[in-house]
């Protein structure tokens, strides 16, 4: 894309903030570019995804079964009964853009993670089959499932700055949806991008816009301004006016929860498991592999003194099933794959390391597993690795790092400082939640 046209875009969607009313006390919520990562990171700034465990449906759904985080859930219930009551009273114009019976067009179904990061990598697989090993007769390399994870480490790290591999990484991308939090519903359908802004300004110039606004907030949701008819939950509001609770906490404190401690307890920390992940990943990928291609075909060629010319001599083998051998077993087996999860994470990031960093890398990286277990390695790779690249198509915003950039430069020394000494790492035990 042209930077004319990029600007253009970003012209465009700067000039429909003309046109939004100044409402008090109302968040106008920018997913495209300053909120981008919204309930995806946490206050660390770490890549974290909602436990299904703390899901509830959201009646009233247009089309399907539809969920959300359990707090989101009941307070969008209460938001839309409180709206169907005030267009009984005749408060709300019938004639608006806005649906005054909301209904549930998209949630957390729309950014399901686990199916999506596996369509992700289905696609990736594809194309590692079916482009990358017909060059240079690459598939021939594989011969059983190491040399294939070998062979798919090569073809992930050319590509790793666009189509990550890991689990943290997608989540970090924008293959990603942002539904994936749970925090998110849409009450419309309607097309996104930069041809709906015609479609914008029909929500926001909607005489029952300011009604609407100002109701969404009082039920702890924002309107992003990109796309009216999507209400974010936010998860900061009302936690500072007890004892007269409202927004967010009104609905977080059924549940226990409050936006300290929420991501802590409703989310998982996508890097913890990265490990375990991956295994499963190229396991699963070299299964697929081998069903479909069991055989290969070996070309030598061979001089023909006779005939004075040369002749390619072809041999079909047998590809080796899956069975992890002896020699990868206890602390090797955990030491291959966290070099894996490394590597991966590095080329993600786009941290520029040389050979004889990477190594200085693998070794601090094996110090912490060593002395404090395989939990401490990973949190040395994401403290390693953690922060975001400010592109073209994004900018930093309120909610970039999760917290405020200050406070999130300081939190960065200090994971910079405990990576590079692993006497100052603090292991913790934890369960199924991230829980301590």
């Amino acid at each position: 894309m042209s930077k004319n046209i990029t600007e253009s875009i970003f012209n465009s969607k700067n000039n429909l903030n003309d046109f939004y009313p100044r409402l008090a006390g109302v968040v106008n919520f920018d997913l495209e570019r300053e909120h981008l990562f919204y309930g995806r990171i946490d206050n660390d700034g770490d890549a974290v995804y909602l436990d299904d465990g703390n899901l509830k449906q959201i009646y009233g759904g247009a089309r399907g079964t539809h969920f959300a985080a359990d707090f989101v859930s009941e307070a969008f219930e209460d938001f839309r009964k409180n709206v169907r009551k005030a267009a009984n009273g005749n408060m709300l114009d019938n004639n608006g853009v806005f649906p005054t019976n909301l209904k549930v067009e998209k949630a957390w179904g729309h950014g399901d993670l686990e199916y999506n990061y596996n369509q992700h990598i289905n696609n990736l697989y594809t194309d590692f089959v079916s482009n990358y090993l017909q060059v240079d007769r690459r598939h021939a390399t594989i011969t059983d499932q190491f040399s294939f994870i070998k062979e798919f480490m090569r073809y992930a790290i050319r590509n790793a700055k666009y189509f990550p591999v890991t689990k943290t990484g997608y989540i970090l991308s924008n293959h990603c949806s942002p539904f994936i939090s749970g925090l998110m519903i849409e009450i419309a359908r309607e097309r996104h991008g930069l041809p709906t802004n015609a479609r914008i300004l029909s929500y926001v110039k909607d005489p029952n816009f300011v009604f609407f606004s100002n109701e969404a907030k009082k039920f702890g949701f924002m309107i992003d301004k990109n796309a009216p008819w999507r209400l974010v939950f936010n998860l900061a509001s009302g936690q500072k006016d007890r004892p007269n609770v409202t927004g967010a906490q009104r609905f977080m404190d059924r549940f226990g929860v409050s936006y300290d401690n929420v991501f802590k307890y409703y989310y998982r920390k996508a890097h913890l498991e990265e490990m375990l992940n991956l295994r499963n990943l190229f396991f699963s990928l070299y299964d697929s592999f081998y069903k479909q291609f069991a055989t290969y075909e070996v070309v030598d060629y061979v001089k023909c003194v006779k005939r004075e010319d040369t002749r390619d001599l072809r041999v079909i083998s047998d590809r080796k099933p899956r069975n992890p051998p002896l020699e990868l077993s206890g602390e090797a087996y955990y030491e291959y794959w966290l070099k894996i999860v490394l590597k991966l994470r590095l080329m993600e990031a786009e941290r520029p390391h040389t050979n004889q960093n990477f190594n200085f890398f693998v070794n601090e990286m094996l110090d912490n597993k060593r002395l404090f277990g395989p939990e401490a390695a990973l949190e040395y790779i994401n403290n390693l690795t953690k922060g975001f690249n400010v592109t073209t198509f994004n900018m930093k915003g309120s909610y970039w790092h999760g917290v405020k950039e200050s406070e999130y430069q300081r939190i960065r020394r200090q994971a910079l400082d405990v990576a590079s000494e692993p006497n100052l790492v603090q292991h913790s035990v934890t369960a199924t939640k991230n829980i301590k």
